[in-house]
Order: structure tokens, then sequence, then C-alpha cells
């Protein structure tokens, strides 16, 4: 048999092994792929975001979490089970569910060893994991680094001003509560106007829309905002709404508590980039009983 009959022969034999009968009786291989949505019973992956320097030479070192949970909202305290070493360096003890991004930051001094790792245990629904903060070069961020993870804005433009963080006016003092009540909640925030919204230059050019049209209200996301999480509490804190738009320099909400106990919420005002976080304590009292007829 020739060099070329011998090449015709197996080409024909290839073809035939690709025919459809052939493909029909091989058994198609199995693709695993994990679309599960756990809504609870599964673990809290604390995450290590990344450093960045201050003006007096300290650093901070930024954390957020992963809850696995779809629905399950967990709380641990602060000790064994939840710490830096066992401290309390302002972590959560609330965990709300799936991804926190830049959650919390821990400073430290300008003299923290580069070779030495700030270490954060969670243990959830019986599983320990940890998060290893170090200042290894390949972590520094900065603003823009959580403004494209966190906010609306993943770029600036060449021309833009620097934004600076919003900044909360007269924090709210200590709060009281009674279970079962809705609590008003109002922060003051001022903010430097940055980044400015984008103009929409294609519809302009296409004639759909005019330099002097009257501006859209720009998506919630997209404005300055406050954003509400339960922090640390024995119960579970319902806010109503969670995100709020800054209107003339206010932004207004209510809270309702399960449980009596001391509670921390955590606020963050936001713009179109960057945050500023702002603690509000609350002690809530049992309800009421209602009056003897």
């Amino acid at each position: 048999m020739t060099h070329l009959v011998k090449l015709l022969t197996c080409a024909a034999l290839a073809a035939a092994l690709a025919s459809p009968a052939n493909a029909q009786s091989s058994p198609a291989q199995d693709v695993y792929t994990n679309n599960v949505r756990y809504n609870k019973g599964q673990s809290i992956q604390p995450v290590f975001e990344g450093w960045s320097k201050n003006p007096d030479g300290s650093f901070d070192m930024w954390f957020g979490y992963l809850n696995r949970n779809f629905e399950e909202r967990l709380n641990i305290l602060v000790g064994p089970d939840n710490g830096f070493n066992g401290e309390d360096m302002g972590q959560p003890e609330f965990f709300e569910t799936r991804r926190q991004m830049f959650a919390f930051k821990v400073n430290v001094p300008a003299t923290f060893p580069k070779d030495k790792d700030l270490v954060w245990t969670l243990k959830a629904n019986g599983v320990t994991l940890r998060a290893f903060g170090s200042l290894w070069p390949v972590w520094e961020i900065d603003a823009n680094t959580i403004s494209a993870n966190r906010g609306s804005r993943t770029a600036i433009d060449f021309d833009e001003p620097p934004n600076e963080a919003p900044k909360v006016v007269d924090p709210p003092a200590l709060q009281r509560a009674e279970v079962g009540k809705a609590l008003a909640l109002t922060l003051s925030v001022a903010d430097d106007g940055n980044p400015k919204p984008r103009a929409d230059r294609g519809a302009r050019v296409a004639g759909i829309k005019n330099p002097g049209d009257k501006p859209e209200e720009l998506p919630l996301n997209q404005s300055l905002r406050v954003s509400w999480l339960q922090w640390r509490g024995p119960g579970v804190a319902t806010f109503d709404p969670r995100v709020v738009r800054v209107v003339a320099g206010k932004a207004a909400t209510s809270v309702t508590f399960d449980k009596p106990g001391r509670y921390v919420l955590r606020a963050y005002a936001e713009d179109a980039s960057i945050h500023t976080a702002q603690d509000v304590t609350i002690t809530v009292a049992s309800a009421s009983a209602p009056p003897n007829r």
C-alpha cells in the first residue's frame, strides 16, 4: 500500500468515526457545574482588600468579607471565632449576605513590620477561615482602586478635578429605640460635588438630547447617597429603605429592631466613587407592655 493510499484510508476512517451515527452511539461527557444557591449553612470568607498609606506615615489595612449564604445573616461575637488574634479591631459582628467590599479598615503604625501578617480569623457554621493582611507592595491600593471595585465609576476623565470623600456632618448621638417600633434616622452629608455626572455626548450628537434639556435624575448608585448596614447587635435591624438618596444635604430612613440590646449601625456616605463610614449606636429596649384595661 502506497503512502498516499494510507493517508486516504486514515482520513476515511476518521470521517466514519466522526459521523452522526457514531456520535450518537458515544456517550456525551458530563461537564460539572455548580449552580446551587445556598440559603444557609455555609461559611463566611474574610477578605483582605489591600492597604493604603496615610499622610502621617501610618497604614490603613482594608478588609471585607463574602457571606456564602444567600439568606442567612450571622451574628458572630468578637473573640476566638471573630478576631485578630481574638482582639477587637472594629470588625463587624453581624454579617450581611454575600460580598461586602472594603467594609472596614484597621490602622497600623508606620513601624508595622513589612514581613508581618495581620490575620482576621472568622468561624461561621463550623468552618474557620482566615484573611492574611500584609504590607507587601503588590497589595497597595488608593481611592481609585476602591472606586473601581465598590463605586459606580471605574475610571476618571483626564480633566476631572480631584474627588474628596463625602463628609458626615454632626453625626447622631446615642439613640434609643423600642423593639418593633420604627426609629427615624437622618444623616447630614456634605460633598464637593465631584465626580461630575458624565455628559451623554453620543445622545446629543445624535440629536436625541440638546444641551438645554433638563438633566434626568441620576441612578441611585451614581448619586450622593447613604447606605446602611447592621454592624453589631444581638438581633436583626431592618432598614426602610437601606440605601437613601441625599436630598438637600439630608438622607432619611427608618430602622426597626426585633430584639432588645445595644446595636451599632454603620452608614456609608457615598458618591459615585468613594465613601466615608459613620457608626451610630442605638440602645433598644423591650417592647412596652400594653396598658391594663
